[in-house]
């Protein structure tokens, strides 16, 4: 499949003006829907959610149209994108029903664990022209993006070696879990991403181990809430994840790429700056406790970055394409777990 371009018209409707229904209102949907308002030339029309607390409270706080039924928005006539922040299982349904119905999207991960039902959702995309926008948050953090800019400068000359570390402040519930696809395919996926986005390079092999140490109940369901991933890069760099799903200090989220030149760092942010030294010892502020606290920025410049790849027809910066690579890592480092062993990406595509 032919890598997505934006082939839409500059003006998606009268005044260069992106009018949006959002799917889906948990916690990241309507961390998306209250972000609108803060985004020049986006305006929220409509969102939509089964759950009636939840949609009714989103009607009357942000004072906009509300559905329960999700078909219901996709068919709006003054609405030019969608947002998708619903269930998983729902997201490849949505992407080909608002393409269907010539909506742009701006789709959180993963497309689908199908790898068939990703290739039917990006050819829905493809035959109908929309741009379909990837929620990779990570690409959009000021730390991530300002490493990645300085990575294409040629800082770190030929990168040979990449750490990651993702660590959430609490697990998401067991149900969450069941649903969720894994945490390779629902956490490790971010940082499969953001690897890519890095060195700009693919990932041609995997070795991923992992266990249920947090909550120990979860190697029944079976899943695993810590995990090590090791990478190997098309070039021959390599690379290292670390994914945990508990971390008593905050969202615990670095990034190190070490090559011929030199090493960058993208550190956590803190709360605040200001350091105290005493008797006892040199004291710093927490790290970010919240994921509107550390991811907060990222979130409203990815939909800014949204509508700018609208009005300007030119591709985002988190394709289809690349919700499809990170997700066939996922798969592969699924495997590899679940096998023992190192697990080439050819092994998922043949």
């Amino acid at each position: 499949m032919q890598t997505q371009q934006a082939r839409v018209s500059a003006e998606v409707s009268p005044g260069g003006e992106v009018r949006l229904g959002v799917i889906g209102l948990g916690r990241m949907g309507a961390i998306h829907a209250e972000n609108v308002a803060s985004v020049a030339g986006l305006r929220l029309v409509a969102v939509s959610d089964p759950y009636p607390p939840a949609l009714n409270a989103a009607v009357s706080r942000l004072r906009v149209a509300g559905h329960a039924d999700w078909e219901d928005l996709v068919d709006r006539p003054d609405i030019d994108a969608v947002l998708i922040s619903s269930p998983s299982a729902f997201h490849c349904d949505q992407i080909i029903a608002a393409a269907g119905s010539g909506k742009h999207v701006l789709c959180e991960k993963p497309i689908d664990l199908d790898l068939e039902r990703i290739d039917e959702a990006l050819q829905a995309v493809e035959r109908t022209g929309v741009t379909l926008q990837l929620g990779f948050n990570k690409r959009w953090d000021r730390n991530f993006a300002g490493l990645a800019r300085r990575i294409a400068e040629g800082a770190v000359g030929d990168p040979w070696m990449v750490r990651l570390t993702s660590r959430d402040p609490a697990p998401p519930s067991e149900a969450y879990v069941r649903a969720s696809g894994g945490l390779f395919a629902d956490m490790a996926i971010h940082d499969f991403d953001l690897a890519r986005f890095l060195t700009g390079e693919e990932i041609v092999e995997v070795s991923a181990f992992g266990a249920a140490l947090v909550n120990p109940a979860l190697a029944q369901v079976p899943d695993v809430d810590c995990a090590v991933t090791t990478l190997r890069f098309a070039s021959g760099a390599l690379g290292v994840i670390e994914n945990c799903r508990q971390s008593a200090v905050g969202w615990d989220q670095r990034a190190e790429v070490h090559g011929s030149l030199g090493t960058v760092f993208a550190e956590n942010e803190q709360v605040d700056t200001v350091v105290q030294a005493d008797a006892s010892g040199v004291h710093r502020a927490r790290i970010a406790g919240f994921v509107a606290d550390r991811y907060g920025g990222a979130y409203r410049e990815e939909l800014r970055s949204f509508v700018e790849s609208l009005l300007t027809a030119t591709p985002p910066v988190a394709t289809g394409e690349d919700g499809r690579a990170s997700a066939i890592v996922a798969a592969a480092a699924q495997r590899s777990y679940d096998e023992r062993r190192p697990v080439a990406i050819s092994e998922i595509v043949r």
